[in-house]
């Protein structure tokens, strides 16, 4: 904040009468009367002198409206501005007292005038006419007391001071919003990059998640293949040594044994063609990209699809018509298509089968979805590694065990999470959470 600013005591009065400029003189610098007699009365009776209150001011003299101007404006450029000027209406002959006053204004907007006149050359309707409404002007009627022109100093230069200091704390407002501005610049640049950062982190989180999906789908995809073409290899060498010994007539073909080895061969190949189909499956959801998805239509699609491992479960359905993600159809179709075949595997055999569905979006803007049944529930010991590729507690040839690992890998690539809480015996509920959609719904159809 600047300092405070010294008084202005600068008039500058503006007269063709040279005895005007004497009266002023006398009024404006000498000290009043009452400040002469108590010095004198101190002098001849002793008693202590009054320091006078009032030091007087510096009184400048222009005689014609063009050499005020000249005045006024070379102590704007020398940094000594006039607080108040006296300006006489006429002049003669040169520049009448309003056309000066309406030009001093352009040389300094903050100095305040009295127009001093004995006649009634301009009416107030004609002076506002030319000058406008200005705080800054006062009239004066001569011939003028004394004290009403020493008030009329008094009160204007102290008003030169209260706008100008205003002037100064606007301008040390100013700085201070631009600095504030300038700050809060920065700030949003910072927050900006960390946005930025953070998103792209997310990003990467997110590939990384979806690359450790495919990295324990590809972990254990060696050892499961190589059992079954094991098996396969197995039994076309053991068909062609067959082959070979009866081409050489060394013996007969073995029909029901050689029917026997046809079987274990097929037999692994048809678990190569199912592991082999479930990677296309999760390969084909992969390469679609994100976009607005209505949850209400994934569910009723994964229901149908679903319909014949669920039997007569009864299905009850908790989710607003209008809950979006940001995903793919076809991949959540998949991870609740899974979930809901995995629930019909754990109702087999319950008398009163149920499924519930419910879904919601939280304030922070996830979208959460519960699938809970009332199965057989997940044994403790594997709920920890029922994502795990191949891992499956169904009997062998009856599942590839990739089922969940699909499920996991679906909703890790559209940046959100699966859990799961289960209690042997009272079923379990998966939880999946999802980024909301942020797209608008598309407008519906309209025919006139």
């Amino acid at each position: 904040m600047s300092g405070p600013i010294a008084a202005n005591r600068r008039i500058l009065v503006v007269d063709d009468n040279q005895a005007i400029h004497q009266d002023f003189r006398k009024i404006l610098c000498a000290p009043p009367a009452s400040t002469t007699l108590d010095a004198m009365e101190a002098a001849l009776f002793g008693g202590p002198a009054t320091t006078p209150v009032d030091p007087g001011f510096e009184v400048d003299s222009a005689f014609q409206g063009e050499e005020g101007i000249v005045r006024v404006k070379a102590a704007v450029a020398e940094g000594r501005p006039y607080a108040l000027a006296f300006v006489d209406i006429r002049m003669p002959p040169g520049l009448d007292g309003v056309e000066t006053v309406r030009r001093l204004w352009k040389e300094d907007e903050d100095l305040q005038v009295v127009l001093c006149s004995a006649y009634s050359d301009y009416s107030w309707e004609e002076m506002t006419q030319r000058l406008g409404l200005s705080q800054r002007l006062l009239i004066l009627r001569k011939p003028f007391d004394n004290i009403e022109v020493r008030q009329l100093a008094h009160a204007l230069t102290e008003k030169w001071d209260l706008l100008r200091q205003s002037h100064r704390r606007m301008a040390d407002l100013k700085r201070e919003v631009e600095e504030w501005t300038r700050e809060l610049a920065v700030a949003n640049g910072r927050l900006r990059q960390e946005m930025e950062d953070r998103a792209k982190l997310e990003l990467r989180l997110v590939q990384a998640q979806r690359l450790e999906a495919l990295g324990r789908l590809t972990a254990g995809l060696a050892h499961e293949i190589n059992n079954p073409l094991s098996v396969i290899m197995a039994s076309v060498g053991f068909l062609r040594s067959e082959l070979d010994e009866q081409i050489a007539g060394k013996r007969e073909l073995d029909a029901p044994e050689m029917r026997e080895v046809c079987s274990d061969a097929l037999i692994g190949a048809d678990r190569i063609l199912r592991i082999v189909n479930d990677f296309r499956t999760f390969s084909r959801l992969d390469g679609q990209p994100p976009t607005r998805v209505e949850l209400k239509d994934v569910l009723d699609h994964a229901l149908s699809a679903a319909s014949y491992n669920l039997g007569k479960t009864q299905v009850v359905r908790d989710v607003p018509d209008s809950l979006a993600v940001h995903g793919t159809e076809a991949g959540l179709e998949q991870v609740f298509i899974g979930m809901l075949n995995n629930c019909g595997y754990a109702l087999q055999g319950n008398p009163e089968p149920r499924v519930t569905l419910t879904g919601r979006q939280r304030d922070d803007g996830w979208v959460v979805v519960e699938v809970k049944d009332n199965g057989t529930g997940i044994a403790p010991e594997h709920i920890t590694r029922i994502f795990d590729p191949f891992f499956t507690t169904k009997p062998p040839g009856t599942g590839t065990g990739l089922g969940l690992s699909i499920v996991y890998g679906i909703v890790s690539g559209f940046g959100g999470t699966i859990e799961v809480e289960s209690t042997p015996g009272q079923g379990a509920t998966f939880r999946v959470k999802l980024p909301r959609s942020t797209e608008a719904a598309a407008p519906a159809s309209s025919f006139s």
